[in-house]
């Protein structure tokens, strides 16, 4: 997939294939793990509805699972990454800022997730509806392209893109340079909002997911 998008993606942005496909691959890469919250989150608590009923496990437990999973999938895929620059003779040192990245995007993706699986576990629905959400914005968020391509009022699928923020602040890093100070804010105030409404979603209703499941 990488390759094919940076062949394609490189030609029509005039960029040649080592150029373009570490840019690729790292946005494919840090994406997977932005993406959790509309693909893996929604089916959390579903998928433990056996051990819901049964157990009286924290519901944070079931976030946690699912979430270091992908993380490990994640930590396995940057192997692959790195060997593959190393081929192209683009590998460098990641930024020190990729600790605080992915601190900030597992903070993130634990509460917006944790309200994923609420209201997929309410509204069965959601759970076939979140991921394919998720596809749309795979192609509005700068994976494959690059943010300056935008002119006019398409800015704003950068600027107020949340997903964007979460994608840079891993991948920037990876390829060895800092993030830009927008993608910060993005991802900063995401984990805000996030936090907040988890917190009061879960204390309104944490008594109900049992029953919903």
């Amino acid at each position: 997939t990488s390759l094919a998008l940076a062949i394609i993606m490189g030609g029509i942005q005039g960029q040649n294939l080592p150029d373009a496909l570490p840019y690729v691959m790292g946005g494919i890469l840090s994406f997977a793990l932005t993406s959790y919250i509309l693909l893996e989150a929604p089916d959390a608590y579903m998928a433990a509805s056996n051990i819901i009923k049964n157990h009286a496990y924290p519901f944070t437990y079931y976030t946690f699972e699912s979430l270091t999973r992908i993380f490990l999938v994640f930590l396995h895929n940057c192997v692959a990454y790195a060997i593959v620059m190393a081929i192209l003779m683009r590998l460098t040192v990641p930024h020190w800022s990729i600790i605080f990245g992915l601190i900030v995007v597992y903070m993130n993706s634990f509460v917006w997730g944790a309200l994923s699986s609420m209201v997929a576990s309410r509204f069965r629905d959601m759970r076939f509806l979140l991921p394919f959400m998720s596809q749309i914005v795979f192609f509005v968020t700068p994976v494959f392209w690059y943010p300056h391509n935008m002119k006019g009022w398409r800015e704003h699928l950068v600027t107020f893109n949340p997903f964007y923020g979460l994608l840079e602040i891993v991948r920037s890093p990876i390829m060895g340079h800092a993030a830009p100070e927008q993608a910060w804010i993005l991802a900063l105030s995401s984990l805000g909002v996030g936090a907040v409404l988890w917190l009061l979603c879960f204390n309104a209703f944490r008594g109900k997911i049992a029953f919903w499941v």
